[in-house]
């Protein structure tokens, strides 16, 4: 049921306050972080030194870079020993004001639980370590109301859909040999080991929309959660080459080891080429992927709102795509590391059938430390373009109210450190969707993350 006109102003006005309390707020203590991404990589050498022991006293709270600090010395003993274990909330108000399907705000979350063993630590064995991902959705997402092919909010979309659930979407072994490869094996989140600087990752820190958070191309064949091995080799600051063997199905929720591979396989390979023209860092990604699963081009999917799902069409035998991903620093402050300018951009092709995307293209900025007395804020703002296949076109062509057409839009987003562990995100998104029939979609929302 669609909101009065004093709801809706009643929701804007909710919007606005929590961006006046994110402009307003600055308190000292924050911890320093750049433009570049703060991901652990598949390729990062474990850790073989003992941290020193922690205070017992924490610091006060707007200092601490966790909301509940050291836990009186417990963290980093934990951590001595080869155990973190890193808690974050993200709560999202997000709505529809003009166009898509229907005019309304939505409030959700996600809680994710990390944990991570790094096996030389804990006296196993060194180069081993165990990365484990636990999240639980709640609440409700503009996501089937926006009528977009993208998602507006795509963290919100796992580890399902609309529904209020908690999955263990990774379980990722690896082991370390030769200093130059990493073999892999276990469940594999594929937005965890996404790496491209200046997006955000996953949707949680910077930008929300799956056009700008990854790679849309491989929507089709790369499941969000899912079973694979492989290995990385790598050369210390130099060339990485990323090949892994995974199921083509979702198990985001559910173990199904006796359904491994029941429809296909997937097979996927990148090559990762850091660059840095004038000194500045940079990563150039070329990357394919190969599904011998059946499929046909209106089958849902992670990563989109593929329209007419469940309408009879041909079913193909497998799917490809190629890819390529980059991003650039264009600009740091040799006084401040803090204050930083970075672009960055995605494309990729496909086959157009089974695949609904046939191309796309992303291109983005970020910037950090720009805004007086904000040295700790982020803001970013990027372009899309999803080319929607012929095939999807011409099958829904003369369904009523489903006829398609490329998709486009933008996305600026503003992020306000309150404190190391608390991030507020102003979020403005403009698209044409690709069904025909619906306005253009002005979303306006807001994502407060905390980290425990």
């Amino acid at each position: 049921m669609k909101k009065s006109a004093a709801d809706k102003f009643s929701d804007s006005s909710a919007v606005v306050l929590m961006l006046i309390i994110g402009a307003t707020l600055n308190p000292a203590g924050l911890r320093a972080y750049g433009g570049e991404e703060s991901i652990s990589t598949a390729s990062t050498p474990a850790n073989e030194s003992t941290s020193a022991p922690g205070s017992a006293i924490d610091p006060p709270i707007f200092e601490r870079p966790k909301l509940t600090g050291n836990w009186w010395g417990a963290r980093d003993t934990l951590e001595a020993h080869g155990v973190t274990l890193d808690v974050s909330l993200a709560q999202f108000y997000q709505g529809v004001t003009d166009g898509g399907i229907d005019q309304d705000f939505e409030y959700g979350g996600k809680l994710g639980i990390y944990v991570n063993l790094d096996g030389g630590k804990a006296g196993l064995w060194q180069g081993f370590s165990i990365t484990t991902h636990v999240e639980t959705r709640y609440g409700e997402d503009v996501n089937d109301i926006d009528g977009m092919f993208s998602l507006a909010n795509f963290n919100m979309a796992f580890p399902k859909k609309e529904q209020v659930a908690t999955g263990v979407t990774a379980l990722k072994l690896t082991q370390r040999l030769f200093d130059h490869l990493l073999l892999i094996t276990g469940k594999i989140n594929t937005l965890d080991d996404f790496r491209l600087n200046y997006t955000g990752g996953n949707g949680l820190d910077r930008f929300m929309n799956s056009a700008v958070v990854a790679n849309v191309i491989n929507g089709r064949t790369i499941p969000y959660s899912t079973y694979g091995a492989g290995f990385v080799v790598f050369a210390e600051q130099g060339p990485e080459f990323t090949f892994l063997v995974r199921d083509p199905d979702h198990h985001p929720t559910t173990i199904d080891l006796d359904k491994l591979f029941a429809h296909g396989v997937l097979l996927t390979g990148s090559l990762r080429l850091p660059v840095a023209p004038f000194g500045l860092p940079g990563t150039q990604v070329f990357g394919g992927n190969w599904s011998s699963r059946h499929y046909t081009s209106l089958d849902p999917s992670d990563w989109e709102n593929v329209p007419g799902q469940g309408l009879p069409a041909p079913e193909e035998a497998g799917s490809w795509a190629i890819w390529y991903n980059a991003d650039q620093t264009i600009w740091i402050n040799s006084a401040n590391k803090n204050q930083w300018l970075g672009v960055f951009e995605m494309s990729g092709l496909s086959d157009g059938n089974p695949n609904s995307v046939r191309w796309n293209v992303t291109v983005g900025l970020g910037a950090g430390g720009l805004v007086p007395n904000r040295e700790h804020d982020t803001i970013g703002v990027a372009y899309f373009h999803i080319g929607v296949s012929d095939e999807v076109k011409d099958l829904l062509a003369s369904q009523p109210g489903l006829a398609q057409r490329d998709e486009q839009g933008v996305e600026l987003y503003y992020n306000a450190a309150l404190s190391a562990w608390c991030h507020l995100t102003a979020d403005l998104q403009v698209a044409q969707p690709s069904t025909k029939a619906f306005d253009t979609a002005v979303l306006v929302g807001t994502r407060l993350k905390i980290d425990f």
